[in-house]
């Protein structure tokens, strides 16, 4: 059992692994940066520092819904915000099973709901690789 923070995109679950989530917040103001394209919401200012903003529904396909809160993950030096709907709580959650997918560790079942196990390393790539 691992400790995650299970977030929504509409009626998706996710969670990523606290040792990835350096803290989670207000949305804020997002400022869009031309040229960005659709994955990068824009940069936000944060304690000091300029953090991309990832639209994380764009990444994972997931269903239509509103971002309010920012999932601020971290590998190593890379660093990024995910505007995600909403941040539901922190839970020990077992290894992910099922196959991995592109972004994905795996499959959790958390309060009788599947919760697709965010990989932060791969989804930190696929954001620079854009």
């Amino acid at each position: 059992m691992r400790a995650h923070v299970c977030i929504g995109l509409g009626f998706d679950r996710y969670a990523v692994a606290v040792e990835h989530v350096r803290e989670v917040t207000e949305l804020g103001t997002v400022v869009p940066v031309p040229g960005a394209g659709p994955r990068i919401a824009g940069v936000r200012h944060l304690r000091g520092e300029i953090l991309p903003v990832v639209r994380l529904r764009e990444l994972v396909g997931a269903s239509a819904g509103i971002p309010r809160r920012l999932v601020v993950v971290q590998e190593g030096t890379r660093c990024a915000g995910l505007a995600v709907d909403r941040a539901d709580c922190v839970a020990d959650l077992p290894e992910p099973s099922g196959p991995a997918e592109r972004l994905m560790r795996g499959t959790v079942l958390h309060d009788g709901a599947a919760h697709s196990v965010l990989d932060v390393p791969a989804l930190l790539d696929a954001v620079r690789a854009r």
